[in-house]
């Protein structure tokens, strides 16, 4: 199976350099711009199916690059960033407590937020259901547009990658990866093969 994970554009959010997990911020007009330039320029795959987190800038995102012609199967609570509890709307810089990745790679709980392994267990079980409905209906690819948390949780866990990668994982916004997966129905095992970068058209 094929599996497109694509993180939204740039936001307002990451322009004033907040941790905006579940807050619901917008594109930003450069995040607009960006994804015009990149549906032109990139080769988004086409799939079979479709999903979105169901906060605003992943919808706009796919809109803008798959177009309103294209139906969403369903913008779900489960694939949401992480949540950054306390730092929720705080800006990275006016931190003084410990930065939230630095706990999340250690699966500690911190600030009423998210450990990996709560994010972990909300994106596979909701993968897992997807996975099992495509296999009935002879279906082979997805793409899910989603946030840089999710996008490095769902490589590290499937590559299988070292939590200590989480910083270096690339997630430019706007563009993702192509993973190429084994999924056995009967144990709900998904096994990556390879993945590489959205190409360039």
């Amino acid at each position: 199976m094929k599996i497109v994970l694509v993180r939204h554009g740039y936001t307002i959010g990451n322009d004033l350099g907040t941790y905006t997990g579940w807050s619901d911020t917008k594109l930003s007009e450069k995040g607009i711009e960006e994804l015009h330039e990149y549906r032109e320029t990139y080769a988004y795959p086409k799939t079979d199916r479709y999903y979105t987190s169901d906060l605003v800038r992943t919808i706009d995102t796919f809109k803008l690059i798959y177009g309103d012609e294209t139906p969403i199967n369903e913008s779900s609570p489960a694939f949401r960033e992480i949540h950054f509890g306390d730092y929720e709307d705080i800006r990275w810089d006016q931190i003084d407590n410990i930065p939230y990745n630095e706990v999340y790679i250690r699966n500690q709980p911190h600030v009423n937020g998210e450990t990996i392994s709560q994010v972990a267990l909300r994106i596979f079980g909701k993968l897992n259901a997807i996975l099992d409905e495509m296999v009935v209906a002879r279906e082979d690819s997805l793409t899910i547009v989603c946030h840089s948390g999710i996008v490095k949780t769902f490589l590290m866990f499937l590559a299988p990658l070292s939590f200590d990668t989480f910083r270096e994982i690339a997630t430019p916004n706007g563009l993702g990866y192509i993973m190429d997966v084994d999924y056995d129905v009967v144990n709900k095992l998904v096994t990556m093969n390879n993945y590489i970068e959205i190409p360039k058209k």
